[in-house]
């Protein structure tokens, strides 16, 4: 009904209305059908064009799919842990048995030990490996020709000590920086996504306007819930070590559109999706933080970006000592 072009007399207003109202009747039609459904959640668009079809026709119901993805899944990311670090070593001991085959017998009939052939461990070594994603870093160690109490305590403690200093020094900023630079790519590859998710949601917002006017009026004539201000995205905590600015995007309107009889209910789902919204920090943490009034009283409420929310709550009620 929002979208609906027939709402809006503006010819831009119209125009505006009439992309997103395509954009609804596309998610209608996938919605409305289970295994479609199923599909997009596990998937997304890709899965509807491909992928997904090919999986609808081996498993017969939505919760097969979605249970096969999940295991599938599973899998992905234990081989991807198991990529990151996967240390490896070996210990080889060298043993000397030439009196076998290599001495005179009469040479060695009077010798202590009744004659019986000398055998010597002679050499001990050692080697570490440990594996970066595609990288694997050997540190051999030879620590000695013969069998000594040191060696033996450097050869079970030292490689752990290693791994532990190449863990920290090696491992960990190399993971870190591999992290950052596939947040970046994903970010210069999201870009055009974004800038059109930013021209749909302010495109939204402004369809909103004469809705959320007349849920105001009405939300006022009952002391109901109002939308104050309301902020998605990144926040800068006072503690934070490093300087970084918030990147947050002002949703006060969206959200009041959604309010229905006092009451706003948000699911377990990224509120990067709802009608209004977009994502102003790809691939980093983001909240929801909300300053409403109810029956008259401030509310605030703090909220992750996946977890359900439901206004207004006692518990969000701000105290007049505040």
């Amino acid at each position: 009904m929002l979208y609906h072009p027939d709402k809006h007399r503006d010819p831009e207003l119209k125009r505006q209305a009439e992309q997103l109202f395509t954009y609804v009747h596309q998610a209608y039609e996938v919605l409305s059908d289970p295994q479609s459904r199923a599909i997009y959640d596990i998937f997304g668009k890709k899965g509807l064009e491909v992928e997904g079809w090919e999986v609808v026709e081996r498993k017969r119901t939505p919760a097969e799919i979605r249970e096969e993805y999940e295991r599938l899944q599973r899998e992905r990311d234990e081989r991807r842990l198991q990529q990151r670090t996967n240390p490896k070593g070996t210990i080889s001991v060298g043993i000397d048995a030439t009196d076998l085959f290599d001495r005179y017998e009469e040479d060695f009939e009077d010798a202590p030990g009744g004659g019986f052939p000398h055998i010597d461990i002679n050499r001990m070594h050692i080697s570490q490996s440990i594996e970066v994603t595609s990288q694997t870093y050997l540190f051999p160690i030879h620590l000695t020709d013969q069998i000594l109490p040191s060696a033996v305590f450097y050869a079970t403690v030292g490689p752990l000590a290693i791994y532990l200093a190449v863990q920290k020094l090696i491992i960990m900023p190399y993971v870190r920086a591999q992290k950052e630079q596939e947040l970046e790519k994903q970010k210069e590859d999201s870009a055009s996504e974004i800038a059109r998710r930013k021209q749909e949601a302010e495109a939204s917002v402004l369809l909103m306007q004469e809705s959320v006017k007349r849920i105001i009026d009405a939300e006022e004539s009952k002391m109901g819930l109002i939308i104050l201000n309301a902020w998605y995205g990144k926040f800068v905590s006072d503690n934070s070590q490093k300087p970084e600015r918030a990147k947050v995007i002002d949703v006060t309107v969206p959200l009041q559109c959604l309010v229905k009889d006092s009451k706003l209910t948000l699911t377990e789902a990224s509120k990067a999706g709802l009608p209004g919204f977009y994502d102003p920090c790809v691939g980093e943490e983001k909240s929801l933080k909300l300053l409403y009034q109810f029956r008259g009283a401030l509310h605030q409420v703090l909220s992750g970006d996946t977890e359900p929310l439901m206004l207004p709550k006692q518990s969000h009620r701000i105290s007049s000592e505040t």
